[in-house]
């Protein structure tokens, strides 16, 4: 019972019986209403024949003679009523008694044709003053000629008399509408059944991959065929679940191995000089010190570095911002860089736009281009160029930093900006750095509004843009 298909199925078949009934009821008693309209238009009609057939018998037959009372009497019409005919001195001259089974049948045949049904609390066959409850009599004077002639009073079962072809008539409504119903029900359970597995399958199958990624399998992907544009969608998205979670999976693996190398290094190195110290391997000389030193600082920093892209990740960064000629800043630390490059043979180029001013943090939006440099920097090799360029656009700055350098593979390239990313599997630490520079500069141009990308091709070069908005960020 709770399952989705039966209770889909249910609630369809439901809707469907609740709607049939419904529609049953609704047509059952409009038809018998219009029926009971028609029929009772019929019964005015042959007692309007009957009082017609009684004035051209008068006239025809020159009175209330014996002719005209047989001719009523033998008249098919005369039967369906209680007659009492007086002459104009008010003397009776005619009478005629509708047969007691007449009443009885007529009642009978009404409950057979569904009155009985629908207007049980009204009458039953079993009453014993079945012809007192439906019996209605009326007076009418005759004139003919303008002359009248006598009264007649009529007493009939009413509204309206039934014959056994009316009966026949209701009975085939009623069980038109019956058929109808268990044909519908019937369709309507196939229906259900047929759309609960339309809807269920992909839903099944789809809860069976998330179940797959829940337990571990990110290689799981669902099939997308179907036409259903929202169950389609969720099968999109859950492969799309699925190829982030594996993604994130081998970040977090490489993430876990690259801070444990990091950390590995300077301790190992303090470690060794330690213990070579005490145990009187080696003189505690300055430069023995120094080398300690420097990897207390190297540690320090990168846990500084952690927290400063922690804080930044976290919102908990403020920014000074106000508006300052990014041309000139951007001169000035190209220039900080010239001698750096001079030593190591690599060409540091400029195609710097003038005298164009933003609204920014300076300080950060700096740090963010001395990174890009240093990288630069360090993966060019002599004889390499590197060039840095701002341009300028209606609403926005692009600064550009290209190099010459040994490239990025193109898978991945998606991961650049994941802190401690190296594309180098073997982690070959001749560049130096922590892998946090990245990470750091894309938050931090994005905490201005603006957005970073980067283009590659291994062992092409490689070249970073970032696109600032020249108006204040909203």
């Amino acid at each position: 019972m709770n399952r989705l298909r039966t209770r889909l199925t249910l609630l369809i078949l439901g809707g469907a019986v609740f709607s049939i009934l419904l529609v049953s009821i609704i047509a059952n008693g409009t038809i018998l209403k219009n029926f009971d309209t028609y029929m009772e238009k019929e019964q005015e009609k042959r007692l309007e024949s009957f009082l017609q057939l009684v004035k051209e018998s008068y006239a025809s037959n020159n009175g209330w003679t014996k002719g005209t009372f047989n001719e009523i009497r033998n008249s098919s019409l005369t039967r369906n009523f209680d007659i009492e005919i007086k002459d104009a001195d008010n003397n009776l001259v005619f009478t005629s008694s509708m047969e007691n089974t007449m009443v009885q049948m007529h009642n009978e045949m009404r409950n057979r044709m569904g009155h009985g049904m629908m207007r049980r609390n009204r009458q039953s066959i079993q009453e014993q003053n079945l012809r007192e409850e439906n019996y209605v009599v009326d007076q009418y004077d005759m004139v003919v000629d303008n002359q009248r002639i006598g009264s007649i009073t009529i007493g009939q079962v009413g509204p309206f008399l039934i014959s056994e072809s009316d009966i026949e008539f209701t009975k085939g409504v009623n069980n038109a509408i019956l058929y109808g119903a268990m044909i519908s029900i019937a369709a309507t359970i196939l229906l259900g059944v047929y759309s609960s597995k339309i809807f269920l399958v992909p839903i099944l199958r789809i809860t069976q991959s998330a179940n797959d990624i829940r337990e571990g399998k990110l290689d799981t992907e669902v099939m997308t065929s179907g036409n259903i544009i929202e169950l389609r969608d969720l099968s999109v998205s859950i492969n799309h679940l699925s190829k982030s979670l594996k993604e994130q999976e081998l970040l977090r693996k490489r993430l876990t191995s690259d801070i444990s190398h990091e950390l590995r290094t300077p301790l190992t190195i303090l470690q060794s000089h330690i213990e070579a110290i005490s145990d009187g391997v080696w003189e505690p000389t300055q430069d023995k010190l120094e080398i300690c030193k420097a990897e207390v600082h190297r540690l320090i920093k990168l846990v500084d570095e952690l927290k400063h892209l922690t804080d930044i990740e976290n919102h908990q960064l403020d920014l000074e911002i106000h508006r300052y000629c990014l041309s000139k800043d951007l001169n000035e630390v190209v220039t900080s860089f010239q001698y750096q490059f001079q030593e190591k043979g690599v060409l540091l180029n400029r195609n710097i736009k003038e005298n164009i001013e933003i609204y920014g943090d300076k300080n950060k939006i700096r740090q963010a281009v001395v990174n890009l440099i240093s990288n630069a920097f360090k993966f060019t090799s002599s004889g390499g160029t590197v060039t840095v360029e701002l341009l300028e656009n209606q609403d926005e700055v692009e600064i550009v930093v290209k190099d010459t350098g040994m490239g990025i593979d193109q898978q991945d390239i998606p991961y650049v900006f994941e802190r401690f990313y190296r594309g180098d599997a073997s982690r070959n630490r001749k560049t130096g750095g922590a892998g946090i520079g990245l990470s750091i500069t894309k938050t931090l141009v994005e905490a201005h509004g603006g957005n970073i990308i980067v283009e590659s091709e291994k062992n092409k070069g490689t070249k970073f843009i970032i696109r600032l908005p020249k108006e204040k960020s909203k």
